[in-house]
């Protein structure tokens, strides 16, 4: 008996038919989504920084003109700092050259950003980027009001968000082509009075000019637009109408 279920079983895994047949695939999984768009990589963008293109640019003007400025009164401080670490920064001529460079061609783009949109705007904004200057500014003021080693500790670990090189190139870009409108559709111009560009702007923040301001020079007057012409003005009408058949000169007196 025992021997004919073991053959029994022995047949059965034998035969393929008889074999348990496996069940469906099972569906493919289903792809992942894609991921959501991150934050700009980088130094992000402070609470409290303007989200308009325009005052932006002015912002991250302000708080990189006043980074360059404290690096002069700082650099002492950065190679005693520098000195404790072993750093190869104290066999430069100047501590952070290069980064130094980077910064001044930096702050020239967003120098030239707001500028072109300011050329740009049919109405004055300059009054907005001076204020944006003055708050990037500001945003230093706590490390100024420590000590110097402190303040140059700050400037070490300081980053321009990276958000303002990019909005800054795109405000230029869009700035110019509105510029180009403004200028096809106007020849005389159509962009509205020149207004201060940042770097006069910025001169400005905090400090009392040293002379006063020269005196404006006064616009040039317009000419008068011609007359349309009419009958009082018979030059302009002789000119309009077309012209007559031609009369004759007066036959010379004759001799007597």
């Amino acid at each position: 008996m025992a021997s004919a279920i073991v053959l029994a079983l022995f047949l059965l895994a034998a035969d393929p038919a008889a074999a348990p047949t496996a069940g469906p695939a099972p569906p493919p999984a289903p792809a992942a989504a894609p991921a959501a768009p991150t934050a700009e990589a980088g130094e992000p963008l402070p609470p409290g920084a303007p989200q308009g293109d325009y005052e932006l640019a002015a912002w991250c003007y302000g708080a990189m003109s006043e980074y360059l400025d404290i690096y002069q009164r700082v650099k002492p401080d950065l190679r005693e700092i520098d000195a404790l670490f072993g750093s190869s920064v104290n066999n430069e001529a100047e501590p952070y050259a290069d980064d130094m460079k980077a910064a001044q061609v930096e702050l020239r783009v967003l120098a030239s950003a707001v500028e072109a949109a300011e050329k740009a705007s049919a109405e004055p904004i300059a009054g907005r980027g001076l204020a944006a200057i003055k708050q990037g500014r500001s945003i230093w003021t706590p490390a100024e009001e420590k000590t110097r080693r402190e303040l140059a500790r700050a400037w070490l670990t300081w980053g321009l968000p990276d958000a303002c090189d990019a909005r800054a190139r795109q405000l230029e870009a869009k700035a110019k082509l509105l510029g180009t409108a403004l200028t096809y559709n106007n020849p005389d111009g159509g962009a509205g009075p020149s207004q201060p560009g940042p770097a006069a702007s910025a001169a400005t923040v905090g400090a009392a000019p040293d002379s006063p301001p020269a005196a404006a020079a006064a616009p040039p007057v317009p000419a008068p637009a011609p007359a349309p012409a009419s009958a009082a003005d018979p030059i302009g009408a002789a000119l309009d109408a077309p012209p007559g058949p031609e009369t004759p000169p007066p036959a010379p007196p004759r001799d007597r």
